[in-house]
C-alpha cells in the first residue's frame, strides 16, 4: 500500500511546500507551516475531478472561436432580484461559480435563501440545493418560516461530504447550488482538519469543475476575517468567476452588495438593501441620502463600476487647543482627507492645521473615486465657514496646486443626480453642461480659492 504524501501549507496564504519552512516566501509570515497527511486514493475515486474535468479522455474537445462566440449568446439564469439582476449584468451565467463573503450576521444565509426562492419560483420543475454545513434542516426551516418561504423546488441538506453531495445531485434538474459555507465541507480525499487550507481548497475546486461540467451556476458562501479578507486561503478568489463582499453595519440595517471580480460583467457594482424582518428588501442608493439645513454637507457622484452612484459628503471641522488637530474619515481613505485640508490651508492661508476635521460618507459606503475631492473640500470649507451652501452637487478633482480639474465623466454623474432636489452644481470650468432645468444654478471654478468665494457667499 502506498505511502501518503506529507505537504506543508501556509495558514495564512495557503502557499504550500514538499519541505517545512520557518519563513513563508509567499506573504512572510513566520511559523505558519502546517502538515497534512494527502491520502493516496484511487483512481476511482477521483471520479468528480478527473472524469469531470475530461482528464481521461483520448481526445480534448477545442473549440474555434465562432464556437466560443456562441456559447457566450446564451440566455443568462435570472435571479428576478431586480438590484441582484442588474449587480451580475443580467443574472447567473450558465457554469458561474460566485463567492460571497461577509461577516457572520450581516445576511449571507438570509439572502441565499432568498436567492433559492426567487430563482426557483418559476414553474419549470427545476430544483435548487441549498448545502448547509452550519445549520440543521430545522434550522433553516425556521428562517425560511420567517421570511415566508414556502416553496418545494427547494432542496435542503446538512450532509459536510462534498462527494456525497455532488454525487446526488440531479443535474438534468438543477437550476443553482449554494454552498453554506465553504469552511464548513470536507473532501474525503484530503486528510486535514474541516476549514483549513488544503480542505477548502479541495472542496471549492470540485465544486467548480462540477458545476462547469454541467452548466449548473454555484454559489459559495465564505466568512471574513477582523482585516475583511475572506476567510481561508485568499487564492480561491482567483479560482471562482466572481467574487462578492456583503458589507454593512452592525448599528444600522442597511447591507451593501459590492462586486470585487465578475469574469462575466463590469467589477466595482453595487446594489443597496436594507435589512428587515421579512428578509432582506432592494432600496435604491438615494435613500442613503439626506436633506440637511446645516453646513458641512454635500452631495456628489462617483462612479462605483459602471454607473454613477449618489453620495452624500459629511464633514465636522471644529478648533482644538492642542498643537495639532486630528484627521478622522469615515467611508475615505484617510489620506486624501489629510493631502485635501493641507491644500486648503496652504493656498487659502487657512488654519487647519489647529481644527480637528471629521468626515463621513453617507449610508456607510467606501468610496476611492477621486471624483469625489473636491466635494470633500466643499464639505470642509462649509463646515469651518459655518456656510450653509444648500443642496449642493460638486463634481471634480483637486490638484495639489489647487487647481480643480474635471473627473471621468462628469455629465453622467450629474444626470444621475437629476432626481434629486439640488439648489445649485459645482464643476470644474473646462466642463460644459447645460441644465434642463433653467432654474437649476450651474458654478464653473478654476480654483479652490473660487470655491473659498462661492461658499463665503452663502453665509
Amino acid at each position: 500500500m502506498a505511502k501518503g504524501k506529507t505537504i506543508y501549507v501556509c495558514d495564512k496564504c495557503g502557499y504550500e511546500s514538499p519541505k517545512w519552512f520557518g519563513k513563508c516566501p509567499v506573504c512572510g509570515e513566520w511559523n505558519t507551516a502546517k502538515e497534512f497527511q494527502m491520502k493516496d486514493v484511487s483512481l476511482s475515486s477521483k471520479s468528480i475531478r478527473a472524469d469531470s474535468a475530461g482528464m481521461f479522455q483520448a481526445h480534448p474537445r477545442f473549440f474555434d472561436i465562432k464556437s466560443a462566440i456562441e456559447l457566450t449568446n446564451e440566455k443568462r439564469i435570472k435571479t428576478n432580484i431586480p438590484a441582484l439582476d442588474q449587480l451580475l449584468n443580467g443574472g447567473f451565467v450558465h457554469g458561474q461559480v460566485l463567492l460571497l463573503g461577509g461577516e457572520p450576521g450581516v445576511g449571507k444565509s438570509t439572502l441565499a435563501l432568498q436567492i433559492c426562492n426567487s430563482i426557483s419560483s418559476v414553474n419549470d420543475e427545476k430544483h435548487v440545493y441549498y448545502i448547509s454545513g452550519e445549520e440543521s434542516v430545522s434550522q433553516i426551516g425556521n428562517r425560511a418560516k420567517r421570511l415566508n418561504i414556502k416553496n418545494n423546488n427547494i432542496l435542503i441538506t446538512s450532509e459536510t461530504q462534498i462527494e456525497d453531495v455532488l454525487n446526488n445531485i440531479d443535474v438534468d434538474k438543477t437550476k443553482l447550488i449554494i454552498v453554506d459555507s465553504i469552511q464548513t465541507l470536507s473532501s474525503a480525499d484530503i486528510d486535514s482538519p474541516v476549514g483549513g487550507v488544503v480542505q477548502i481548497k479541495a472542496v471549492v475546486e470540485k465544486v467548480r469543475i462540477f458545476s462547469k461540467k454541467n452548466g449548473i451556476p454555484a454559489i459559495l458562501i465564505a466568512h471574513v476575517t477582523k482585516e475583511g479578507l475572506i476567510a481561508g486561503p485568499k487564492l480561491v478568489e482567483h479560482v471562482v468567476d466572481t467574487v462578492v463582499y456583503f458589507e454593512g453595519e452592525r448599528t444600522t440595517d442597511y447591507r451593501i452588495l459590492r462586486v470585487q471580480k465578475n469574469r462575466y460583467g463590469p467589477s466595482g457594482e453595487i446594489a443597496v438593501f436594507q435589512m428587515t424582518q421579512e428578509g432582506l428588501s432592494s432600496l435604491s442608493e438615494d435613500k442613503l441620502l439626506t436633506y440637511s439645513d446645516t453646513a458641512g454637507n454635500v452631495f456628489t457622484g462617483v462612479f462605483e463600476g459602471s454607473r454613477p452612484l449618489n453620495v452624500q459628503i459629511q464633514a465636522l471641522v471644529s478648533r482644538v487647543k492642542m498643537a495639532s488637530g486630528r484627521r478622522i474619515s469615515h467611508g475615505v481613505d484617510v489620506r486624501k482627507v489629510i493631502i485635501i485640508s493641507a491644500v486648503l490651508a496652504k493656498h487659502l492661508n487657512l488654519p487647519l492645521d489647529f481644527h480637528d476635521i471629521y468626515l463621513n460618507v453617507s449610508g456607510g459606503l467606501n468610496i476611492t473615486d477621486p471624483g469625489c475631492e473636491l466635494a470633500i473640500a466643499g464639505a470642509i470649507l462649509s463646515s469651518f465657514l459655518d456656510s450653509y451652501i444648500g443642496n449642493t452637487f460638486m463634481v471634480g478633482e483637486i490638484g495639489l496646486d489647487g487647481s480643480v480639474r474635471a473627473a471621468v465623466n462628469v455629465t453622467k454623474r450629474i444626470d444621475n443626480a437629476k432626481n434629486l432636489r439640488l439648489d445649485k452644481i459645482i464643476i470644474p470650468e473646462n466642463v460644459k453642461y447645460t441644465p434642463k432645468d433653467s432654474k437649476m444654478e450651474v458654478i464653473s471654478i478654476r480654483n479652490i480659492k473660487e470655491l473659498f468665494k462661492v461658499i463665503a457667499k452663502s453665509e
